[in-house]
């Protein structure tokens, strides 16, 4: 059929839907072929591999160099070496991937089972949607959220303060649990839940564990909030997952299309292992030091083990974070509780045992710990030890970048370089830079644009 044909059939075809008297036309276009509605139980896998994905992808990448688990040495990293967030880059595309990936559709998902009932899918929703929120403004501080999510409905959505946004996260939260206790009989998940299977009770654990986490990051807020941070994250961390079996986590390799994202990060060498990291777990004997680096031909390398080969982990939420959390919980209020130190030879524990497959001996563990992790009831003390031992923990984590703004430990000395504009001082930065793209077009965006060093709410003592 040549274009004219194609044109006057097309009209004709048209003239007559418009012309059908007992036909609308919404039902007359129609494509059975392209629904408007995606079921929740095909948006969810989608919505946990694109968050798992940006947990192991260059925001931790970014923070990884700032606390010094890698160097940057070639393209993008060397220059986040030197503590320049190019606002056009890695940050704008980190940001929009939150945003138009999991965020987005997870929104979408929590609507459509809400609209139908699936009280887990909803749950499930909301409890990813707090973990991506909160890393969202522990990275940029106050951020949109209660104008955001809309699509293309609202271009210009408003900031809202950091503050209200960890009540956000609380109450994304307790709505999830109380989504995941419902009893009902409509859809539920199974093997599309690709991190619990659908395991309500799993999910609940994971929830509390998260509330722990965003209790914790208020830690310098005690004096302006309603609450102590430390009693409620220790009320949620003895609520949370008992065991590294209830660890919210996405395992990949199924497929060549299904490899873990930082295995092909680190396969291009872009950054390397940091020698202050790794001469802290040399000179510690630590066991699990042959999982986080290794020697290849003489020179150091990150590929191809714990966290970067094609089948590791993005871990979201883990048991060991948990029992950390107690542990400084703990001392924070009362600096001479002895279940501060039980939790946090719990804590380096069982990463250690997952970490080395548990392959470590118990006694080597019990060696670590009298060497390492020993709390002697003076708070300075013994939170620099509780954070130094979460950070070899959390490596490939943002949250260790979180506990540095938080308590100032570990020590590190800043990289060479970064005095400049953006970082003025040149210390290690509290904060990303905002992205490009909402500078440029977003009318509600902040008046001061900040540099590295200005702190947003929950930073400021």
């Amino acid at each position: 059929m040549n274009i004219k044909s194609f044109l006057i059939k097309s009209t004709s075809v048209l003239f007559a839907a418009l012309m059908l008297g007992s036909c609308e036309l919404e039902e007359a276009n129609v494509n059975p072929n392209r629904p408007t509605e995606v079921p929740p139980a095909v948006m969810l896998p989608y919505g946990q591999e694109r968050l798992a994905r940006l947990n192991i992808g260059t925001t931790q990448v970014m923070t990884g160099i700032f606390m010094q688990y890698y160097t940057g040495v070639d393209n993008h990293p060397v220059q986040v070496q030197q503590y320049i967030l190019n606002e056009a880059l890695y940050v704008d595309w980190n940001w929009n991937d939150y945003y138009d990936g999991p965020m987005i559709n997870l929104k979408v998902m929590i609507d459509l089972a809400e609209k139908e009932g699936s009280y887990y899918y909803a749950g499930i929703g909301k409890i990813l949607l707090a973990n991506a929120l909160g890393n969202v403004t522990s990275l940029y501080g106050d951020v949109p959220y209660s104008e955001a999510l809309e699509g293309s409905t609202n271009k210009n959505p408003v900031y809202d303060p950091q503050k209200q946004l960890y009540e956000n996260i609380q109450s994304l939260l307790d709505e999830g649990i109380e989504d995941m206790e419902t009893e009902y009989e409509g859809k539920k998940p199974g093997a599309d839940d690709l991190m619990f299977g659908g395991d309500a009770g799993k999910w609940i654990k994971a929830a509390h564990a998260l509330k722990a986490r965003y209790y914790m990051h208020l830690s310098k807020k005690g004096s302006e909030l309603s609450f102590n941070p430390a009693e409620k994250a220790l009320e949620s961390a003895l609520n949370a997952m008992t065991s590294s079996d209830g660890d919210l986590q996405l395992v990949y390799g199924y497929s060549a299309s299904e490899y873990n994202p930082f295995y092909s990060y680190t396969l291009l060498n872009y950054i390397l292992p940091n020698t202050n990291f790794t001469n802290m777990l040399l000179l510690s004997n630590d066991p699990r030091r042959g999982f986080y680096y290794k020697k290849k031909f003489g020179e150091a390398t990150l590929n191809g083990l714990y966290y970067t080969s094609t089948s590791s982990p993005s871990l979201l939420m883990t048991y060991h974070e948990v029992k950390f959390i107690e542990a400084e919980a703990r001392i924070r209020l009362n600096a001479a509780d002895p279940l501060a130190q039980e939790a946090l030879n719990e804590a380096v524990r069982s990463n250690i045992n997952k970490i080395t497959g548990g392959t470590t001996t118990p006694e080597t563990i019990d060696g670590y710990l009298a060497a390492n992790a020993v709390l002697n009831g003076d708070f300075n003390h013994d939170l620099e030890v509780i954070i130094k031992q979460k950070y070899i923990a959390m490596y490939c984590s943002i949250e260790s970048w979180t506990d540095y703004r938080r308590t100032g430990f570990p020590q590190l000395t800043p990289n060479a370089g970064g005095d400049h504009n953006q970082n003025p001082g040149g210390a290690i930065p509290r904060r990303f830079a905002y992205p490009q793209t909402e500078r440029l077009y977003n009318k509600n965006f902040p008046a001061q644009l900040p540099t590295l060093q200005d702190r947003f709410w929950w930073d400021q003592d």
